[in-house]
């Protein structure tokens, strides 16, 4: 994600870096590529989805150079919720109408298969199981009609969760009933990237930080990428650049959006914290650009929520909007002059495609595109990146799931405008809805 995002802070402290930097220990920075070089496969993008598609190519034989522009996990993969359960961003409505219910559940078996690769990733003692999606309004009978039908036609056990074991667990009365997912967890981002570069550095694939694509050009057998001080000839190249690819990369980057999302990290609260969120799930509330939080060490709550396709990048004022949501869902967490004491805050770039599908697909005979994963979670990149791999080592043709979900133009100039628009009147629906439910269901004494 932009501006402070992008800061090298060898320590990752404060306001404007993360806390997941801090938690992870330092180590040596990868070479920047001086020079030419050859390679079968030119993998363009250090996050999750180019991590895990070396790790596949290289374990079927694939001589592979991976670029990245700044640091590995430096994007969106190191930045965000850290939140990994099975599906994707759109909706299971959405998928099954453009897909039908057959092709759908091969869908979410595919996005299974990535969660799956991800939990493998990291030692149960480095994730922590179960995440509690809360209503903001009385939705009773919808949520227990989604357990069923994902019970029925996908096989995923999802447990319902009333009124009252949802505000025994959350003290607030904004929330209401709830569907929890007890196979799901959530981990440090950044570290599980670290974990996948801890394995490739004992493989052959070759790895160059600070060694962004300049330009590209087809060559007679593949293609020609220029580097600030290097080169690299192979023979397909695949993009994983996400929502911080820029102009470099011509058509793709008018296919999807770069969306901001906001992260805050608070001081130790103690007792305080322990007495409102009584549990070590993953919440997330059913607002379109909802909050989403857990519970991290030493007592803090990583708090993230609300999108802009314009951004604010200044670390302050995300801090305090952080502050603002925490205390207008938690107002006990206010310890700090009546404000949530915010220690970390940063701002981070996600691709979203207008139909909330990632783009995976050829763009031309030999370039790849595997990118758009914002709002699915950690396990799609992984699983976008699994097809991808089998598709450039002629294994299988899985990637054309994807094939329903084009690459459409993101509007262009306007595009930003649009989203932003769109999501402006998403919040006064989301708004609305609430205050409806306020007035529908008075408050109750939060025990």
């Amino acid at each position: 994600m932009h501006g402070p995002m992008t800061d090298r802070s060898p320590a990752g402290l404060g306001i404007g870096a993360t806390w997941y930097a801090a938690r992870c220990p330092p180590r040596q920075p990868l070479p920047a590529l001086d020079g030419p070089c050859q390679t079968e496969v030119c993998i363009v993008g250090g996050g999750l989805a180019g991590l895990v598609l070396a790790q596949e190519l290289v374990n079927h034989g694939v001589d592979v150079v991976l670029i990245e522009a700044r640091e590995i996990g430096a994007g969106a993969s190191g930045r965000n919720g850290g939140f990994c359960s099975p599906g994707w961003a759109a909706s299971d409505e959405s998928i099954e109408k453009r897909l039908g219910l057959d092709r759908a559940r091969v869908l979410y078996d595919l996005s299974y298969e990535g969660f799956t690769l991800i939990r493998g990733l990291l030692p149960e003692v480095e994730r922590t199981t179960g995440h509690l999606q809360v209503s903001t309004y009385s939705n009773a009978n919808a949520l227990r009609q989604f357990c069923e039908h994902r019970a029925v036609h996908y096989g995923q056990v999802l447990e319902y969760v009333d009124i009252e074991a949802v505000r025994s667990c959350l003290k607030t009365t904004r929330y209401y009933q709830g569907v929890r997912d007890t196979d799901a967890f959530h981990c440090n981002p950044l570290q599980l990237c670290q974990t996948l570069l801890d394995t490739l550095q004992s493989t052959s694939v070759r790895m160059y930080e600070y060694t962004a694509l300049t330009r590209f050009s087809a060559a007679t057998d593949g293609w020609h990428i220029e580097t600030p001080a290097g080169s690299v000839h192979a023979r397909k190249m695949v993009w994983c650049c996400g929502g911080y690819g820029g102009a470099e990369f011509r058509g793709l980057r008018n296919r999807f959006l770069p969306i901001t999302t906001y992260i805050g990290v608070t001081s130790p609260l103690g007792p305080p914290l322990q007495d409102v969120i009584r549990t070590s799930d993953a919440v997330s509330d059913d607002r379109r650009a909802g909050n989403y939080y857990r519970l991290v060490g030493d007592n803090r709550l990583l708090w993230g929520g609300d999108i802009t396709a314009f951004g604010q990048h200044d670390p302050a004022q995300i801090a305090r909007r952080m502050a603002q949501d925490i205390a207008g869902i938690f107002p006990a967490l206010a310890l700090d002059n009546g404000r949530v004491p915010i220690e970390y805050a940063w701002s981070g770039l996600m691709g979203y495609a207008r139909h909330m599908m990632p783009l995976v697909g050829p763009l031309s005979p030999g370039l790849w595109a595997c990118t758009s994963f914002g709002g699915h979670g950690l396990n799609t990149s992984a699983a976008a990146a699994r097809v991808v791999a089998e598709a450039l080592t002629d294994r299988s043709d899985r990637w054309q799931l994807f094939s329903p979900f084009s690459f459409s133009w993101n509007g262009g100039a306007v595009g930003p405008a649009a989203a932003e628009m769109c999501y402006r009147l998403m919040k006064l629906s989301d708004r609305w809805r609430a205050f409806r439910a306020r007035r529908a269901t008075p408050s109750e004494p939060v025990s």
